[in-house]
This record gives structure tokens, C-alpha cells and sequence, in this order.
């Protein structure tokens, strides 16, 4: 069975190749989580022959035999669309490069792969590539992100699978692209004849969104002619297409049969595009395929009525197949179709039309089409699903005596073994989804007390009635009691655990919902004896919600365990029974020896995708889910799914690129809100804001964010959320911190502290919706103030576009009428939940609210029929507002009014209702407009064609120092360093691959220059002012280096020139009315700013323009003027009082980074620009240069399959 027909398919994982050299063994420590392919990616082909080059591969050759389940494509060479691989970053403990933190931009990436005219290297046939992607983040050591399928006798290949890529802007993503020639069945590419490979960035692909180079041999000659193409494509879209596909009375092409397979094309920019491809069925003119599914975005961009292509062919084994025909229709016309009338499509053969009386080359009948949103991993987890853990310890006597410190069991005086530490790593980031933390624990192996019998499953508590062990804490203790109790004995059977947990596994499939998924931890030193037994059980318990993790630790040969860890092809029982999807995770502890993160990250990184994609197979929803996983459409439902063409950008977070992926990476919304704060004000309300921190590992919290400040409130609902990068595999450790602000610039050194929570992000998504009581610094309780924190997953990027006001509104103000504002709340199984708050309008009764829009997530949860409620209240600086009224109604029925004229909602006083006779509302809310549209990202500027231009400012003012001496900030060591050069290699190296030229304008401030020796605050230096542009990062280097003797440092330090200059461009840009280009100024000074009002100024009036600013403190000086200009806190304002439009400042201070990677500085610095990127374009309602009109989706209906 090939794998692409298993209910689910795992992300696989991947090892790092050293040297990147053709043929270097992959050893070392995996990559956690990355994905490993093979040429054995599939599962054994039943039908293939003993003699097939590659039996039981993952190579296109003809497959048959039963689908377990409703097929999801898989990691098999045939599908296109076959188990797209994807990781999640690398652990902190590669490169020394730690993972972005949550304000850094994320988005997932899937890039296709094409090869053309590659070299020949078999005598009788063509070569049978494969491409194996490499990932580097720093050093010299590649890791391994995946294979694709092989594809056998082809020096033209298409790849059908894909790959996924987590991409941040501000980080260089370095990839590899080796393609080599299959010649064996073995997992090592050493064997293999080595085709070329291309060095490259993420950054590159995503620019030029389709890039074609030459192929390279190791030592840089051309390989041959061949090239390699990869195409990048942002990730939007999770809905799938499951397809049931026959065929009849297909031509025959080869004497008296053919073995016809299918393959499908998107259509788009550049031509047809392969989009999945089917399994070949043997000797057969009336074929039926099995089921199969396809993503959306791969086959139509989303679009239903987007043109797709279906061409069927008869299979070769010399990999000439024979074209039958060919047809073009849509994925509307192949939903009309049902078992009872199918939906008929006549395969045409242009060169038969010719014949006289030629009709068709057959018939393709689309008996099944249907749409779904697949439910996600945090669908599940946040909708109840628990995660229960088992956890098993091998105690036989290969493990060693464990009163000797040679024994494996041994805890050393640090209370330290690898048991331990295994137990310790994944516990930590598991128990957050166990509601009540008892884990049953069970060894296997040894004699234990009393009656000194080999027990192969004995609860280490010695508690055969109630084995759990209360937290990771009670699983330690239990370990640590139980060892000096036992005797290590043997034989090693894994066969009985996994049979113990997969008892309650099949209890839980009974209950018809996804409500519990079982993961059972072994813990082995890998000599493992029933094996036969183990194979069985395996294959068995792949039909039920369960995984098994092996961590293997001491220094045995793992082979057995990696037998097991069917990553290259399902794992088979001795009877021949194939597993129907991959459940085992092996990992050998001593590559992850001194960092238990990795070693976590790396175990757990499958386990998201086998939990979603087995529920989804068995169409399990989650416990606290109402609405279906899909619906089936006809014709008339189908149309209604139009609206899904436009929706490019739905499910940003999590993708299936045509199969599933690893969800472990995904975008979760949180929303705050407390409650009994500490009132620290004598006479008023505390003022509070929330700061929101992250911890990745270490003492050291990074700021995420800040709501807004609300003034006089103790029981404050901030409307300002936070979106953030989820990994299930990581402990994500997030502080809020609670503050009453005092001062105007929102400083937290001059404000009140109400209170502290920390928790994980863990924590979070599986409570839901999480209340806490706030702690002070010393962990007493902050009276009896708690926080409350909402979490929901970001699966919709559409907004909501409103133009509002209000008439008659009841007058609430002794001296005055009112000043009014709004607050949309949406509807959620808790309550009412804020999502939106307008500004207040002063003094007014019939307000005009200013333009905002709505994220559509966070107002009805992309749900147009679901209920919206809109509060009016009177603003009153005392915090207590005076309520006017309210009304209910639904995105559907705003849209319906406001298309005529406006939409109009009587505002109700229900208090006032009943006491008033004759009331008729306290005013009338009036929706001028309620618009849906569907917003660029940051890939689509970038992929569509805009270009971001980078400008360099050096300060070259007297307070940096003399260059001649080491005591100055411009020395430039006899290593070649000092801050600003670090700040500029930094920074260069990751936004160079976004200007396609290369060419950077380079000035300097505050010295005297040649030949006048004038004071300029302007100058290139390179001295050309005609021509200031340096070639690369290297040619800025060089000329910074060749500028620094001939100018005298000197004064003052003035920021606006510079500011001025490059908003002069931006200007010129935004006449263009496309966003085609971007300006970002890097400024890199020592702190001493002399023209600050002026630098005001030209910052507010840059803040309407397409720019943004980047300033990197070098030296100890301080920075206070730079923090103030770095608008976080609350808008920056002129000395006029002018207001800037938006935050374009992004300040750091160098010596925070001084002992860090400078890839750690370029992501700091970096982060905030893929934000103003696109709010400032959509803004402005510019598109990207390469792209058409965005579709109107205002009237769109809603989804079917609406949360």
C-alpha cells in the first residue's frame, strides 16, 4: 500500500549532513522536527514487480492495494501534493541561533521543485532523480529538510511533493538543492550518482517567486546543462478537495491494455502547473482510482472557477508515457457530480481530432467532489481533546547494574541520567495538555518485589489499581523509589505496553469523537527481543488515536528501533498486514546529550500531524465542536463556495499543501482582559495597560507587546490582541504584566505594578480561555485582581472594512450631550468577547466615527451569519461609562443594508424600554459602509513585485571618538571589526535578497569632508554624490572602510537630513499608485541627537509615506532620545503636535546583542518591517505591481464550514 493512501502522514525528520559534500553520510544530531525523506518515502508497492528497480519505493512506478481509511496523499513519489514536508525552526541549540520570538514575522512557505535537461548517468536508461533539501541557519553544517519522491527515467522531472518552510524575513535561511541519480534501495545518498546541486537563501526564491539556475558539481563547474527551478507559493488556504475519480472505455495504447493514472494542473502565471498526481491502475481501460484529495490553493488558488487540467496517460516503465487525452474544466463543474450521476468529462486527443467519427479517448467520471475545511491541531486541542501520556521505562539487564555509575540507570550525584532527562524534556511540554497531570507510568523488564517475577508491564508506583503519578514531578519520584526495589532482568518486550495503551485507545474511538489521542513514551536502551510481536502491535494500534516516541538512550545499535520508525516506508507485521499511517517516532537520546529542548522539539515535532490528520480521517470532530467537518455540495451549494476563490489568505496560519502537514507551527490569536485590579490612584481608577513577555529558554524575557492604556478601569477588556507562533513541541513560556501607567509617554519605570502572571503558551491553547489570580514581584497574591486570557487560532486574514456613525444618540452629560463610542463584540461558547473599540467622538450626538476595520476572525469567526453585538456608550474620564444602548445583528444582514444605502440598527436601552412607554431607541447606529476584503501579505508585496530599498546612515560625529584609537567606536580592530560594521554585515546580509539590483545608497553625518572640510550631514561616502550607491554589502564595507581616514569626525548630530532624503524617494514612489517600492533607512549612531524637533517632523511626515526607520545604538552611550523616537509606547508627535500615522521607528541598542549571533540583532531590528510593509500598502489600497485588482468579496456568502 502506498503511503499516500494512510489515514494520516506524519512529518518526517531529517539529520544534518556535514560539509554539505555529494555522498556525506548523514550523521549527528537530527534536525528537530525537519523532514526526512528517502528514496523509500512511499510504502511498499503491492503491485510492483521483484524486479522493479526500486521495490517497495517511493518511486513513480504502477501501485495497487487497499486503502486503510480515506486516503490522505502521502509521502509517496506519485502525489504531487504527497506529504509536503515541513519543520519547525531550528532549536536553539543549532548555529547558537535561538528561534524567533513571537513578534517576529512567520509565515509558512511551500516551494515546488522542476529539474531540466539533467545528465545522463545510466548506460541503458535515464538517470532516476531525486532532490534532497538542506537547511542552514549559521556554521558550516547543513541538515537535512527533506526528499522528494524519484522519479524513474527522466531527465526533465516535475516533482510532485513539496516542501513547507517556516519564512522570516528578518533571518538568512540558507538552502541546498542536490539532485542526484537513484541507483539502489538504501536510505544513503553516498551510492548515488550526484546530478548538481544550487546554493541559495528562502529570501531569493520568495522575491523572484520563481527562480531557474544552473546546476552546480562540488567543485562549482556547471553540471551539463542542467538547471533547477523552484517556485514559492505563501501558504493561505487548508481547505482540500476529496475526489472519487473513474474512467471508462479509454483508448488502449499498448496492444490490447492500457494502465492508465491522472494528473492534474492549476493554472497560473507562467503555465500549468502539476498539482497532484494518481496511482497507476493496471491493465485496465475502465479504471477506478482509489480516492484521493487535493489542496485548493494547489489546485485552484481557491478559486472554483478557476480553470484546471486534467491530462490522463497510459504508465511507461522507461518513463515515456503514452498521452490518451487531455480535458480543461473547473472544480464547480467536477463538484455537480454524485455516485448517483457523475459528473462526465470527455478526454479529448488533439491529434486524433483528425479522424474521421473520433468522439473521445474516453470518459473521466468525477463521482465525488467535495470541499472541506479540515479541522487543525489546535481545533482539537482547543476543542477538548486531551492528550493523555504513558510513559514506559525499559529495566532489563543490558541497562547495567544501577548502583554502578557504568549503568544506564545510575543517577549521579547531580540526580542526573538519561532516563531522567528524557522523562524530564518531554513531560514538560506534554503535561500542558493533560487537564488533571496523572500520568501512568509502567516498566517492563525486571523482577519486582514480592514475588520476584520478570514483569513485562508493572506500574512503578507498585499500584497495579491506580499507576498514575501526580505531574512530571510524581513520574520523577515514583522513577527514583521504584529503582532500588527491582532487579534488572529481561527479555526486552515492547509488545505488551504498546497492547496496554492501545486497550483504551479503541475504548476512546467508540465515543464517535475526537476526545482522547494516547501517546505512549518508551524509554529503551534499544536491544529489544519480541520483535515480531512489536511489529503487530504497531500495525495495529496505527488504526487507533495513538503514537509511540522511543527515545533510545546509552550507545547500543539503534537499527532495531529505526526498523520501527517507518519514516521510508510503512511498517509491515510479520503476517504482511501494513500500518496505516506512521506512528513511531525514534529519536537516540546522545544526539541531543546537553540540550533536552532539541531533543523535545525533535520527538514531538510529528506528533500535531498525527493527531489531526487520524481524527480527520475518521471524520472525528473535536468534543466542544458543533458544526461538521464538511459538507458535500452540488451545483447549487458548490456556487455558493465561490466566495472561497477570493479567499487567498484564509488559514494563514496553518497549511495543507495538498496533504497534510505538520501543524505544530501555527498563528494563535490572544485577547486579555482583567478583573478586581489594585486600585493605586488616590483619586481616580488605576489606568491600566498589559505587557506581554516571552521566554524561550534562560532568564532573559523578550517584550512582545503592550495593549492600549484604559483609563480609570479595574476590570479592563484591552481590545488590542496579540498574534503569535505556536509550536506544540516547545514550551513557550509567556509573562503578563499589569501595569497602572502615570506618566504621558506610558513609561513602565513611572508606573504602578498591579500584578504578574507567568504561564506557557501550552497552558493557554488547551484551557482556551485561561483565568489566573495576578502575584507581585514576590509571588504574594495582588489583592484579588486575576487575568484572564482568551487564546483562539488565527485561520481567517480577511477584514472588515466599516464607515460608521450614529443620529439622535441620547444626551448623557449634565453640561454637555455625549461623547460616544462603539464596541463590537463577537459571540463565543463563554460569552461576549470584545473585538473592536472605536475612538471616542467628543461632544456629539450625531458622531461620524473615523474608517477602521475588523479583523473577520475576531468580529464572527469568519461566519457571516453569526451574531454580532455593537455596544454605544458615552465616554466619561472616570472610567464608568454611561451606556446608551446596544443592538444584535450579523455581518450578513450589515452587508445587505449597507449595499443600498446604509444599514441602520435602532440603539436599545433595555433599562429605558421598560420603565419608558412609548420608547422607541436611545438613537440610531448607521453602517455607511461593511466591506470584506481580503488584505495583501507581506509574500504578496514582496512576490508581486515590490522592491525594498535600503539606505545606510553612519554617524560620523566627534562623540564616536578617534578612529586611530581602540577607544573609539569607529576602530576598526585588526579583525576587521567594530559595531557599526557589525550592524551593517547584519543587517545587509538578510535584506539584500530583497533588491534586485544589489545596489545600496551609503551616507555619512556630522563630519568634515573633503575637499572643503564643510560639516555635512549628507554625504555618500563614497564621495560621488552623483552615484551613491554601493555594489552589495561587501561594496559598503569597502567604501566605509576607504571613507574613514579622509573625513575629520565632527558635529553636530542631526537625523533629518538624512530622513528628509530618502522620504524625498518615498514620495516620488507613492505617486506611482502600486506598492512597487519600499524605503528602509538604517541609521547607526552613538545616541547624541542634537536636531530633535526637526527629527520629530520629518519622522511624523515619513510615517505617511512608504518608509521606515531603523536605528541601531552602538556604543555605551544613552539612548533615551532614541527610545522616545521609537514610537512603542504611544504615537510619536511633532513639536507642533502633529501626530505620526503609524509606528515606523524600530530602535535597538547594539551592546544588548554585543555577545549574540548577528543574525540575533537582524531579527530584532527587522521584525516590525514585514508589518509596516503591508499595513501601510493596504493602507493606502495599493497593490502589489505584479498582481491584479483584489476581488470585491463584500457580498460573499458564508462558508459551509464556518467556526
Amino acid at each position: 500500500m502506498d503511503s499516500n493512501w494512510s489515514p494520516m502522514h506524519g512529518a518526517t525528520r531529517g539529520s544534518p549532513m556535514h560539509g554539505a559534500t555529494r555522498g556525506s553520510p548523514i550523521i549527528g544530531p537530527p534536525l528537530a522536527g525537519a523532514a526526512r525523506g528517502s528514496p523509500i518515502i512511499g510504502s511498499p508497492l503491492a503491485g510492483a514487480s521483484s524486479g522493479s528497480p526500486m521495490t517497495g519505493a517511493s518511486c513513480w512506478t504502477p501501485m495497487s492495494g487497499p486503502a486503510c481509511g480515506p486516503p490522505i496523499s502521502g509521502a509517496s513519489c506519485w502525489s504531487p501534493m504527497s506529504g509536503a514536508s515541513s519543520a519547525p525552526p531550528m532549536p536553539e541549540s543549532i548555529g547558537g541561533a535561538s528561534m524567533p520570538g513571537a513578534s517576529h514575522f512567520a509565515t509558512k512557505v511551500e516551494l515546488t521543485i522542476s529539474c531540466e535537461n539533467l545528465m545522463d548517468m545510466d548506460i541503458f536508461s535515464k538517470s532516476d532523480p531525486l532532490c534532497a533539501v538542506y537547511i542552514n541557519t549559521s556554521g558550516s553544517r547543513w541538515y537535512e529538510f527533506g526528499r522528494t519522491e524519484m522519479i524513474l527515467n527522466n531527465l526533465n522531472p516535475k516533482f510532485a511533493k513539496t516542501f513547507v518552510m517556516d519564512y522570516y524575513f528578518e533571518m538568512v535561511q540558507r538552502l541546498k538543492f542536490c539532485v542526484y541519480d537513484i541507483d539502489n534501495n538504501t536510505y544513503d545518498l553516498s551510492d548515488d550518482d550526484f546530478l548538481g546541486e544550487l546554493e541559495c537563501t528562502l529570501g531569493q526564491i520568495v522575491s523572484n517567486r520563481q527562480m531557474t539556475r544552473p546546476l552546480l558539481l562540488e567543485d562549482k563547474r556547471p553540471a551539463g546543462h542542467g538547471t533547477i527551478t523552484i517556485r514559492a507559493e505563501e501558504i493561505t488556504d487548508t481547505r482540500v478537495a476529496n475526489f472519487e475519480v473513474s474512467a471508462r472505455s479509454l483508448d488502449k495504447k499498448y496492444l490490447w491494455w492500457s494502465d492508465p493514472f491522472l494528473e492534474f494542473f492549476k493554472q497560473t502565471e507562467t503555465g500549468w502547473r502539476l498539482a497532484h498526481r494518481t496511482e497507476v491502475v493496471k491493465n485496465n481501460l475502465n479504471p477506478i482510482w482509489r480516492p484521493f484529495r487535493i489542496s485548493l490553493r494547489a489546485l485552484c488558488g481557491g478559486d472554483v472557477e478557476k480553470p484546471v487540467k486534467v491530462d490522463c496517460y497510459d504508465y511507461r516503465v522507461n518513463g515515456s508515457h503514452a498521452f490518451i487525452g487531455t480535458f480543461t474544466t473547473t472544480l464547480a463543474e467536477m463538484q455537480t457530480g454524485s455516485h448517483v450521476c457523475p459528473a462526465e468529462l470527455q478526454c479529448i486527443n488533439q491529434k486524433k481530432l483528425k479522424k474521421k467519427n473520433y468522439k473521445n479517448s474516453g470518459v473521466v467520471c468525477f463521482k465525488r467532489c467535495e470541499v472541506v475545511k479540515e479541522f487543525t491541531f489546535l481545533d482539537y486541542i482547543m476543542g477538548g481533546c486531551q492528550i493523555n501520556f504513558t510513559i514506559a521505562i525499559d529495566f532489563t539487564g543490558s541497562n547495567g547494574d544501577p548502583r554502578s555509575p557504568q549503568s544506564l540507570h545510575y543517577i549521579n550525584p547531580e540526580g542526573y541520567n538519561e532516563y531522567l532527562t528524557a522523562i524530564w524534556a518531554v513531560g514538560n511540554v506534554i503535561q500542558d495538555y493533560d487537564s488533571n497531570k496523572m500520568f501512568p507510568v509502567f516498566g517492563f523488564g525486571a523482577q519486582i518485589p514480592n514475588s520476584r517475577e520478570v514483569s513485562h508491564e508493572f506500574p512503578i508506583n507498585f499500584n497495579p489499581m491506580n499507576p498514575f503519578c501526580a505531574g512530571i514531578e510524581g513520574v520523577v519520584d515514583a522513577y527514583q523509589r521504584c529503582l532500588p526495589q527491582l532487579k534488572l532482568w529481561g527479555p526486552t518486550n515492547f509488545s505488551p505496553i504498546i497492547n496496554h495503551v492501545a486497550h483504551f485507545a479503541r475504548q476512546a474511538l467508540r465515543q464517535n469523537v475526537a476526545s482522547q489521542y494516547f501517546v505512549l513514551l518508551i524509554i529503551t536502551d534499544g536491544v529489544i527481543t519480541d520483535m515480531d510481536q512489536t511489529r503487530t502491535a504497531i500495525v495495529e494500534a496505527s488504526r487507533l488515536p495513538m503514537s509511540i516516541i522511543i527515545v533510545g538512550v546509552g550507545q547500543a545499535d539503534f537499527s532495531a528501533m529505526e526498523f520501527l520508525d517507518s519514516d521510508d516506508k510503512l511498517l509491515r507485521a510479520p503476517t504482511g498486514d501494513v500500518a496505516s499511517r506512521d506512528i513511531v517516532q525514534f529519536v537516540p537520546f546522545r544526539t541531543f546529550q546537553g540540550n533536552s529542548v532539541a531533543l523535545a522539539q525533535s520527538v514531538l515535532a510529528e506528533l500535531p500531524d498525527q493527531l489531526s490528520s487520524f481524527f480527520n480521517s475518521f471524520n472525528l470532530k473535536p468534543p466542544n465542536v458543533s458544526n461538521p467537518l464538511g459538507s458535500s455540495r452540488g451545483r447549487n451549494e458548490g456556487m455558493s463556495c465561490i466566495w472561497a476563490g477570493f479567499l487567498e489568505a484564509v488559514m494563514a496560519a496553518v497549511a495543507t499543501p495538498g496533504s497534510k502537514v505538520t501543524d505544530c507551527v501555527t498563528k494563535v490569536e490572544i485577547s486579555i482582559s482583567c478583573e478586581n485590579l489594585l486600585d493605586m490612584d488616590a483619586f481616580s481608577k488605576s489606568d491600566p495597560l498589559c505587557v506581554l513577555f516571552m521566554n524561550s529558554s534562560g532568564p532573559h524575557w523578550t517584550e512582545v507587546g503592550r495593549t492600549e492604556k484604559i483609563n480609570n478601569c479595574l476590570n479592563p477588556k484591552f481590545s488590542k490582541t496579540f498574534v503569535i507562533d505556536y509550536y506544540f513541541e516547545m514550551v513557550q513560556k509567556l509573562k503578563f504584566e499589569v501595569h497602572d501607567i502615570d506618566s504621558e509617554n506610558h513609561s513602565l519605570q513611572d508606573a504602578d505594578f498591579l500584578g504578574e502572571l507567568e504561564c506557557t503558551m501550552g497552558q493557554i491553547v488547551s484551557s482556551r480561555k485561561l483565568t489566573r489570580p495576578l502575584v507581585k514581584k514576590d509571588k504574594r497574591p495582588a489583592g484579588r485582581g486575576t487575568i484572564t486570557i482568551c487564546a483562539e487560532e488565527r485561520t481567517d486574514n480577511r477584514v472588515v472594512v466599516f464607515e460608521a456613525a450614529a443620529r439622535k444618540l441620547d444626551k448623557k452629560d449634565f453640561f454637555g450631550k455625549s461623547d460616544p463610542f462603539l464596541e463590537f463584540y463577537r459571540q463565543t461558547e463563554t460569552g461576549w468577547q470584545l473585538a473592536h473599540r472605536t475612538e471616542v467622538v467628543k461632544n456629539n450626538l450625531n458622531p461620524t466615527w473615523r474608517p477602521f476595520s475588523i479583523p473577520m476572525q475576531s468580529l464572527c469567526g469568519g461566519d457571516v451569519e453569526k451574531s454580532i453585538k455593537v455596544d454605544c456608550y458615552d465616554y466619561n474620564n472616570s472610567g464608568s461609562h454611561d451606556f446608551i444602548g446596544c443592538f444584535e445583528t450579523t455581518l450578513a444582514q450589515i452587508q445587505q443594508g449597507s449595499q443600498t444605502y446604509a444599514a441602520e440598527f435602532d440603539c436599545i436601552n433595555s433599562k429605558k424600554k421598560q420603565k419608558k412607554k412609548g420608547y422607541k431607541n436611545s438613537g440610531v447606529i448607521v453602517v455607511k459602509k461593511c466591506q470584506i476584503v481580503k488584505e495583501y501579505t507581506f509574500l504578496d508585496y514582496v512576490m508581486g513585485g515590490c522592491q525594498i530599498n535600503v539606505t545606510i546612515a553612519i554617524d560620523f560625529t566627534g562623540s564616536n571618538g578617534d578612529p586611530r584609537t581602540p577607544q573609539s567606536l569607529h576602530y576598526i580592530s585588526p579583525q576587521g571589526y567594530n559595531e557599526y560594521l557589525a550592524a551593517i554585515w547584519a543587517v545587509g546580509n538578510v535584506i539584500q535578497d530583497y533588491d534586485s539590483d544589489k545596489m545600496f545608497p551609503a551616507f555619512g553625518f556630522g563630519a568634515q569632508i573633503p575637499p572643503t572640510m564643510q560639516v555635512s550631514h549628507e554625504f555618500p561616502i563614497n564621495f560621488n554624490p552623483s552615484n551613491p550607491f554601493c555594489a552589495g554589502i561587501e561594496g559598503v564595507v569597502q567604501a566605509y572602510q576607504q571613507c574613514l581616514p579622509q573625513v575629520k569626525l565632527y558635529g553636530p548630530t542631526n537625523f533629518s537630513p538624512i530622513i528628509n532624503h530618502v522620504a524625498c524617494f518615498g514620495k516620488q514612489a507613492i505617486q506611482q499608485e502600486t506598492a512597487s517600492q519600499y524605503f528602509v533607512l538604517l541609521i547607526i549612531t552613538d545616541g547624541v541627537i542634537t536636531d530633535m524637533d526637526q527629527t520629530r517632523s520629518a519622522i511624523v511626515n515619513a510615517s505617511r509615506l512608504p518608509m521606515s526607520i531603523i536605528i541601531i545604538g552602538v556604543g555605551g552611550a544613552d539612548f533615551s532620545a532614541m527610545e522616545f523616537l521609537d514610537g512603542d509606547d504611544g504615537n510619536l508627535r511633532s513639536a507642533t503636535g502633529e501626530a505620526a500615522m503609524r509606528d515606523i521607528v524600530q530602535f535597538v541598542p547594539f551592546r544588548q546583542f554585543q555577545n549574540s549571533p548577528q543574525e540575533m540583532l537582524a531579527q530584532s531590528v527587522l521584525a516590525e518591517v514585514p508589518g509596516q510593509v503591508t499595513s501601510f500598502f493596504n493602507t493606502m489600497n495599493l497593490r502589489p505591481p505584479n498582481s491584479g485588482t483584489p476581488p470585491d468579496i463584500s457580498a460573499s456568502a458564508p462558508p459551509s464550514d464556518a467556526s
